[in-house]
């Protein structure tokens, strides 16, 4: 049968993600990648939004906000492509975000207290998600509050247990460190690639 296409879980943090590739091989699922990437520059503030904007007047933030935002979206599309190019990813997959988008205006963003604490994350989520869709992949999301261990185990048709050993086999494969992003990642992707898995 072969290597079917491969599918990306996303685990995001300011200034990286977690990325976790997994693809179907003979109805079995298979480990490809795992790898942090890094989403800004080293020089420029990881949390803009919440932090130096509120410290500067709204001109001098306007343009370091920018800044960093081009900064992010380089980062996220130099790692999309990368992972497009080396494992043919057709679909990414990450937490959906507590609101659609950042807005343009950084006097609306920082108007609004909780799109404040919210923006800076949603950053680099959305780089990433933008970023895989301007290369054509799919981008799926899961609820923020979901387990997706558990949505892994409903998509396959077994139980958390069961996916839960599959998620440590990966660990072991890819080597330390294998840490909470790295398996949420991992089970994520499984998320996708479920209907494709026989028991």
């Amino acid at each position: 049968m072969g290597v079917a296409e491969a599918v990306i879980g996303a685990s995001d943090h300011y200034a990286r993600a977690e990325l976790v590739t997994l693809a179907v091989e003979d109805a079995g699922p298979v480990f490809l990648d795992r790898r942090r990437v890094e989403l800004i520059d080293k020089d420029l503030p990881s949390a803009p939004y919440h932090h130096e904007a509120l410290e500067l007047d709204l001109e001098a933030a306007a343009e370091l906000v920018n800044r960093v935002r081009r900064s992010v979206a380089e980062h996220a599309n130099a790692a999309m492509a990368t992972m497009r190019e080396s494992f043919g990813a057709r679909v990414l997959i990450l937490p959906a975000s507590p609101y659609d988008r950042v807005p343009d205006s950084l006097e609306e963003v920082l108007s609004s207290r909780r799109l404040t604490y919210a923006a800076d994350g949603m950053l680099y989520r959305e780089s990433l998600a933008d970023a895989a869709a301007a290369l054509g992949m799919e981008v799926r999301r899961y609820p923020r509050k979901a387990d997706p261990t558990l949505l892994a185990a409903e998509a396959m048709g077994v139980d958390v247990a069961a996916v839960t050993s599959l998620v440590a086999r990966f660990g072991r494969e890819a080597g330390p460190p294998w840490r909470k992003d790295h398996k949420l990642a991992a089970a994520a992707a499984l998320s996708v690639l479920g209907s494709r898995i026989r028991p």
